[in-house]
C-alpha cells in the first residue's frame, strides 16, 4: 500500500520532468521529417523544417522578476559551430529584453487537489521570496524569449543537461546544418504555434516554488487557468527551465 502510493507520487514527479522524452520525441519527428525530404520524398521540403515542439501547455505571466541579468550572448558567428548556451545563433540574445511581470504567489497549497495526486505540490519545501522571485524569472524570460521567437535567448534560460541532450540528438541529423541549441529549437518549433506561445507568455502567473536542493518545480496558472509545473534546475546559483513545456496538474 505505502509502495504503491510511493511508486505512484514517484510517477507524478518525473512524468513533469519529461521535457527530455518530449524533446526527443518531438526531435524523432523532425528528424523524420528531414530525412524524408533528403530521400527525395515529395520535394516538399518547406513543410518539413517545423515540427511541433511539445511546449504548448505554458502560459507566461508574471514574475515580480526585477532580475534580468544581462544576457551575455557572444557575436554571432552563424553557422554550424557548436554554442551552448549563453551564445547566440544569430546574434540575437542580446537583444532580448526581459519584461516585468507580477505573480500572486501564495504557495502550493491552493493547488492541491481534493484526492488528488499532489506529489508536485508536496514537493520539497516552498520557496523563500527571493528565490521564488529568481525562478519566476527565468521562467517568465524563457517563455517570453521564446515568445519573440529569440531562439538564442530561449536557450540561455534553458538548463545544461536539457541543451546537451538537445544537441547529441540533433547531431544525428546530418542534413541539419546548425546544430546549436537556438537552431534546433527554431527548427523544432511550428510557426503556426506562435500565437499561442504569446498568449503562454501573456497569461502566466506563478504561484509557488517548491524547491528540493537544486531541483524544484514552478506551480503557475497559464491559459484558462490551468494548472501547470515546470520543472527547474539551479546551476551555479540560478535557475534555469529543465523542459519544453509546463505539465499541466489538473
Amino acid at each position: 500500500m505505502a509502495g504503491g502510493a510511493g511508486n505512484k507520487r514517484f510517477s507524478r514527479i518525473e512524468a513533469v520532468r519529461g521535457g527530455i522524452k518530449t524533446l526527443a520525441a518531438a526531435l524523432a519527428v523532425f528528424l523524420l521529417a528531414v530525412g524524408f525530404a533528403a530521400c527525395g520524398g515529395g520535394g516538399d521540403s518547406a513543410g518539413s523544417t517545423s515540427a511541433s515542439s511539445g511546449s504548448q501547455g505554458e502560459s507566461s505571466g508574471g514574475s515580480t522578476s526585477t532580475q534580468s541579468e544581462a544576457k551575455s550572448g557572444s557575436e554571432g558567428q552563424a553557422g554550424k559551430e557548436d554554442r551552448s548556451r549563453g551564445s547566440e545563433t544569430n546574434g540575437e540574445a542580446a537583444e532580448f529584453k526581459p519584461k516585468h511581470h507580477s505573480d500572486t504567489g501564495g504557495g502550493s497549497a491552493q493547488f492541491k487537489v481534493k484526492g488528488g495526486d499532489n506529489s508536485v505540490q508536496e514537493f520539497g519545501e516552498e520557496a523563500e521570496p527571493q528565490e521564488f522571485n529568481a525562478a519566476a524569472t527565468a521562467l517568465h524570460d524563457f517563455l517570453d524569449a521564446r515568445a519573440e521567437g529569440n531562439w538564442a535567448a530561449a536557450c540561455d534560460y534553458m538548463s545544461k543537461t536539457v541543451i546537451e541532450s538537445f544537441e547529441k540528438l540533433a547531431a544525428q541529423a546530418e542534413q541539419i546544418e546548425d546544430k546549436s541549441c537556438a537552431g534546433i529549437l527554431e527548427k523544432l518549433t511550428n510557426p503556426a504555434a506562435k500565437a499561442a506561445m504569446k498568449a503562454e507568455a501573456a497569461k502566466a502567473n506563478v504561484g509557488s516554488l517548491r524547491v528540493e536542493g537544486d531541483r524544484s518545480f514552478v506551480i503557475y496558472t497559464g491559459i484558462k487557468g490551468t494548472v501547470l509545473a515546470m520543472p527547474m534546475a539551479n546551476e551555479e546559483g540560478k535557475w534555469k527551465v529543465a523542459s519544453l513545456a509546463g505539465t499541466p496538474l489538473s
